[in-house]
């Protein structure tokens, strides 16, 4: 039944800190009536009408805070308990002087403000009203005898009663320390069972990200393979999250050696199972329709994509694509031939480095989807050639916390394909890091031709 009452108006959408509110209002307006039931018949039994009436008229407003905090009303409810308990106490003082320590009970409605209210001009004006008020009824009292004129046995009783009153302070007082107490520990059991459901909740889902790390892993070529296919490469592959958005993808032909660097949108797992979509669509449109032209690839790729992704509706509402070169490389000479949307490709020679252009529009959706363009090119023994995503260069870091940028990310490729490889790229990307999160999949792929 306490709880009951305590719980009045409380919902779940008020949140934690606006129902302890509420269940405090509710507990202030409980020990009003208790007392103001308790206190009414005594002035009734002594024919004191302005006691009558004012213990009757605060056991009302209590009532009605019932009223209001039941029908969401809270800061009126409040707001209206809240002054009516300054007006009982200060009649109450003036009317039967400071006998009755009713002026002490300023410092429980301090305590109570501080608690239901937000507002700092509210708080700070009920706190200058209490104080102002506590110091002028003390004056007042020693100054003015009673409103009230009584007798001298009836001056007896509300000594004995002013002695109650400070009890009831007290009880009042730990009242409030229990209820807090009690509610603080409700409270933390709550979160500690959030934290514990967000726990399971946050180990199933990493279980499956890391479940779907292996699957994107065997899609992958892997760097064993790529050696094989493209003896001295050089492979740097660093996801932003478990799963990557970038990915790369190699494929042997009779004539051709095939190897595609991506970027999908997003990273993680959108970017991953964008991913794995590119993969299979790659694989679909080089080894089972036999299709060699770099450009015609990205054709087929964007169209797969467009496809895939227009089916819950029309294929413009959708932005999601990747950037994206393919590469094809000639077994019988010394050729190539590559079709880029938006990442280019570097050359480097013994000269230095090249970069050879690319198509400025995504593998996907775009207002101007025109068809891709496939490029040409030679290369001697010992050249190389850089396939990569924009990750490593858009790393923020550095004394001045900015991006690494192209410049010095084209120095350090020349760099690293003569001498160092991954273990250079990966060094100079953490000493630019330093303290900074990664902002995005990064995936650098070399071949030494």
């Amino acid at each position: 039944m306490f709880d009951r009452i305590l719980n009045n108006g409380t919902a779940p959408a008020n949140g934690d800190s606006l129902n302890r509110k509420v269940r405090i209002g509710n507990l202030v307006a409980l020990i009003t009536v208790v007392v103001m039931t308790c206190y009414t018949p005594f002035y009734i039994f002594y024919s004191q009408g302005p006691g009558i009436i004012t213990n009757s008229s605060f056991l009302v407003v209590s009532l009605v805070t019932f009223f209001l905090l039941r029908n969401g009303r809270y800061e009126l409810a409040f707001f209206v308990h809240c002054t009516a308990g300054y007006c009982y106490f200060i009649a109450g003082t003036l009317l039967y002087g400071v006998a009755t320590n009713l002026h002490f009970y300023m410092i429980v409605m301090c305590m109570i403000v501080t608690t239901l209210f937000d507002s700092r001009n509210v708080i700070r004006f009920y706190l200058v009203f209490a104080v102002v008020s506590f110091f002028g009824l003390v004056w007042w009292s020693y100054t003015h005898p009673p409103l009230v004129a009584v007798s001298v046995h009836m001056r007896t009783v509300g000594t004995i009663l002013g002695n109650i009153n400070i009890f009831l302070l007290f009880v009042i007082t730990s009242l409030f320390i229990l209820f807090f107490k009690r509610d603080m520990l409700r409270s933390q059991q709550r979160v500690l069972e959030q934290k514990i459901l967000i726990e399971e909740k946050n180990r199933d889902i990493t279980d499956s990200i890391q479940y779907a790390k292996r699957i994107q892993t065997a899609l992958l070529p892997g760097e064993q393979n790529l050696g094989k296919l493209f003896p001295g490469s050089l492979l740097y592959f660093r996801p932003k999250d478990i799963v990557s958005g970038d990915f790369y993808w190699i494929s042997e032909h009779e004539d051709y050696n095939f190897i595609a660097v991506g970027d999908c949108t997003g990273h993680g797992v959108p970017g991953a199972l964008m991913s794995v979509l590119g993969i299979n669509l790659l694989t679909e449109i080089v080894e089972n329709k036999h299709i060699s032209d770099p450009a015609t690839i990205l054709d087929e790729l964007r169209n797969g994509i467009i496809y895939a992704f227009g089916k819950e509706g029309k294929s413009g509402e959708y932005k999601d694509g990747m950037d994206i070169v393919v590469l094809r490389i000639s077994k019988r000479d010394t050729s190539f031939c590559y079709a880029a949307a938006n990442n280019p490709v570097y050359h480097i020679t013994p000269s230095g480095l090249a970069e050879l252009p690319a198509d400025k529009q995504p593998v996907g959706y775009s207002h101007e989807m025109n068809a891709f363009s496939s490029r040409s090119g030679t290369y001697e023994k010992g050249d190389s050639l850089i396939l990569f995503t924009d990750g490593y260069a858009d790393q923020f870091g550095g004394p001045k916390n900015k991006k690494f940028r192209y410049k010095p990310f084209r120095e350090m490729l020349v760099t690293a394909a003569e001498n160092g490889g991954a273990a250079l790229l990966d060094e100079t990307f953490e000493a630019w890091r330093g303290q900074n999160g990664q902002v995005d999949d990064v995936c650098i792929v070399g071949i030494r031709l």
